[in-house]
């Protein structure tokens, strides 16, 4: 039988440490300060472990998981080998201080004992864990170790050299503190390791061990990575040949915790079962949702799968959808796969983590760690159960209120002033009626660079008001091109002329419910929204399509509006994302508008004007008259710069700037969001206010002229709102030219990758 030893190192507090980081220096640099000092301390930490022996095995936050192989009979000397290498850290490194001015401390379990390594997945992805008596025993002898202290578990202290050791028990627990040792000497040191459980492949250490091959050229060669227990993302990152230590990023994701309990007394086969096929089913969940399991891990919580949506090269549009509608799926399977609910527990966080490469240069793992990483762990604890979210998650969505339930308030050990909690309930039938609300519009950020769909909206709209003409104006344009920001303009432009405007946008979702956005539609259309009943919506219905259509034709409204039976100016309808109406919701249209007089405002993206699903369908409707195309162009440079001063809340910005964003963001707002989000993120950007004669920088080419004298005019009329003449500055030490982004943005176009992280003389 193979014996094991294992070790687990954190540092007490982690969830306040990582908090006071963020509140002192912000969400993203505070992330970043967090992780460098974790990294710097457990390269120390960790090389310790590495000369005595150890197989770093797993990392979880801030607890990392060690592992020794050796037999039954040299157990009580490795014991001690491993309880000297536990005083010599905790006498080195027990005890170190941030500059955030709270100390980082280690606290040290110890157990030993037969274990087995389980492995589970698929053909795409595997993950291995360890389990067995002696984890929930290495467990329980960290908890009850108090920061400085070394802790050995029952087992490993009747089967240790107990005379080398001077100890004090625990009152009520078979396990005992380790107060000190007679150490070994290094020839019995050296013996000891040499004794050690050998792994089959050599591993390139210079001293004796029992550790895994680790890679130790940067970038490794591909051929020796083992894919199937890599991240895809670090596998891109492996092939394109990027160095180890680019590999870590800041951006912005979804993260997903499930949490199964299962018994403490299941047998090794039976868990192996469980815990394999919940995995399948979840990377087969997550797969179309281009989500990812990050790590499993079998400890103190129980069977914990930490999954992650919007790493790089994985960004996708509505990733809280994705992320909650995963959520929801996994946690019904898992709990029919255990057959109870209680037993299983998921919790959704959004916001920026660290992305990227954490531990020893010898043993390091991809993974995420953040706060809202702890957030979702604190979550998943304190409501089980059940699937709940915070509050970025819940707004995020857009979806209707009754798909939520507000969660009690609860106390969150390391979380000072947690935000609403919720349970996420899933998206039933009837959401369809509270779904699609429209975006109000803000009087603060007005439309930037689009007097000519401004002007074609204009010309249909007098066209529809003198003539009654039926047609459809679509606006195609990519991710970030201000889609949403026109359509929502032209809602309100179409009501301050006195029409009715029905206004609505669209999610990926309304593409998985039969007639859902047609549904949504008809129903605001038909002022159904606050009819509950089913009664009351047909009550309503047939006083309302009176005369309209006839009442053989009712019958096809029966799904769409969830009734069992079933004006003529509906005014202007005005659809962001149209290309989530299902094909057949144009057909089933065509009795209810071929008599009314209507003007439809849709977006599109890229590439659906032309489809089946899009363009035939609506073409084919005798309500449309007449359909208009028009691609959203990107911004000209004066209505970039334009748009950065108004963002900024300044009169004026300098040129290298100006440059920078005008190359990397191609014109595309969003895109120039981005890059001034991050940019702000790593203080690049400094504010002052501008002195009485000084001349705007950016007027420094007749290109952008035009956008600075109107800027400077938006500048003085909005005065009042806080800007008083304040202009923008890049640090002195920053060349922006070499400047290299990550961004929540990379992966989502095939031009995202140049423009964010090579720098401008490559482009």
């Amino acid at each position: 039988m193979r014996m094991t030893m294992r070790m687990v190192l954190g540092s007490p507090g982690f969830t306040a440490l990582t908090e006071k980081f963020t509140q002192r220096s912000g969400t993203a640099r505070g992330t970043d300060e967090l992780v460098q000092t974790l990294n710097y301390y457990l390269c120390d930490v960790l090389e310790e472990m590495l000369i005595f022996g150890g197989d770093i095995l797993k990392f979880a936050g801030d607890a990392v998981l060690v592992l020794w192989r050796t037999r039954p009979q040299e157990l009580a000397k490795t014991i001690s080998l491993v309880l000297q290498c536990s005083q010599q850290i905790q006498a080195k490194y027990g005890s170190r201080d941030t500059h955030m001015g709270q100390k980082m401390r280690l606290k040290i379990g110890i157990s030993a004992g037969p274990m087995s390594l389980l492995l589970v997945g698929d053909r795409r992805q595997k993950y291995f864990f360890i389990c067995g008596k002696v984890l929930s025993e290495v467990c329980e002898a960290e908890r009850l170790a108090n920061a400085g202290e070394v802790i050995l578990s029952a087992s490993s202290w009747e089967l240790c050299e107990q005379h080398r050791l001077r100890t004090q028990h625990l009152a009520g627990k078979r396990a005992v503190k380790v107060m000190g040792m007679v150490q070994m000497s290094r020839s019995e040191c050296q013996e000891t390791l040499r004794k050690l459980v050998q792994h089959p492949v050599s591993h390139g250490l210079e001293k004796e061990g029992a550790v895994r091959p680790a890679f130790f050229r940067s970038p490794p060669n591909v051929e020796e990575v083992p894919r199937e227990y890599v991240p895809e993302t670090a596998l891109r990152k492996f092939d394109d040949r990027v160095p180890l230590d680019l590999f870590s990023e800041l951006r912005p994701v979804t993260s997903l915790l499930v949490q199964l309990q299962v018994a403490a007394d299941m047998d090794t086969e039976a868990l192996h079962t469980i815990l394999n096929n919940a995995s399948r089913m979840m990377l087969e969940v997550l797969h179309p949702h281009q989500g990812k399991i990050n790590k499993i891990l079998l400890f103190d919580k129980g069977c914990m799968f930490l999954c992650v949506f919007g790493l790089s090269g994985e960004k996708l549009l509505y990733e809280s959808i994705h992320a909650l509608q995963s959520a929801i799926q996994i946690f019904n399977s898992c709990s029919a796969l255990l057959g109870e609910k209680e037993a299983v527990s998921v919790a959704v966080t959004s916001g920026t983590v660290f992305c990227g490469v954490i531990g020893h240069p010898g043993r390091h793992e991809y993974t995420v760690i953040g706060q809202k990483v702890n957030l979702a762990a604190r979550m998943m604890v304190q409501y089980p159960g059940l699937v709940s979210c915070d509050a970025v998650t819940y707004a995020a969505s857009r979806l209707p209120p009754y798909c939520f339930k507000e969660l009690p308030a609860r106390e969150m050990k390391g979380i000072s002033c947690p935000d609403t909690i919720y349970q996420y309930m899933g998206i039933a039938k009837r959401s369809m009626f509270g779904m699609g609300l429209a975006k109000e519009r803000s009087e603060y950020v007005p439309l930037l660079g689009r007097e000519k769909e401004l002007d074609l909206f204009a010309s249909c709209l007098k066209a529809y008001k003198d003539l009654g003409r039926r047609h459809i104006l679509a606006f195609e344009g990519t991710m970030g091109s201000g889609k949403s920001h026109l359509l929502t303009e032209l809602a309100y432009l179409g009501q301050a002329a006195g029409h009715r405007v029905v206004a609505m946008e669209l999610l990926e979702v309304d593409m998985r419910q039969s007639f859902s956005a047609l549904g949504a539609l008809t129903a605001r259309a038909l002022d159904l929204q606050e009819c509950e009943s089913c009664r009351a919506r047909q009550r309503e219905l047939r006083t309302k399509l009176r005369g309209t259509i006839e009442e053989s034709s009712y019958c096809l409204l029966n799904d769409v509006l969830l009734v069992k039976a079933i004006g003529r100016d509906f005014g202007i309808f005005v659809i962001d994302n149209a290309h989530f109406i299902h094909p057949a919701s144009w057909s089933i249209m065509s009795p209810v508008l071929q008599n009314v007089s209507f003007f439809m405002v849709t977006s599109l993206a890229p590439g659906y004007a032309r489809t089946e699903s899009f363009c035939k369908a609506a073409a084919a409707n005798r309500t449309s008259q007449k359909i208009i195309y028009l691609h959203l162009d990107e911004l000209k440079p004066s209505a970039v710069v334009q748009k950065v001063c108004q963002d900024l809340g300044v009169v004026s910005i300098p040129r290298d700037l100006a440059r920078f964003l005008l190359q990397r963001s191609s014109g595309i707002p969003y895109y120039c969001e981005e890059l001034l989000r991050c940019l702000r993120c790593k203080d690049t950007l400094l504010f002052r206010t501008r002195r009485r004669g000084e001349k705007a920088e950016d007027n420094w080419e007749s290109l952008i002229t035009a956008a600075v004298e109107t800027s400077a005019l938006a500048a003085t009329s909005s005065s009042s709102a806080g800007n008083d003449g304040r202009v923008c500055i890049v640090r002195p030490d920053v060349n922006l030219e070499n400047t290299v982004l990550p961004t929540a943005l990379k992966g989502t176009n095939p031009l995202l990758g140049k423009i964010f992280d090579l720098p401008l003389t490559q482009l």
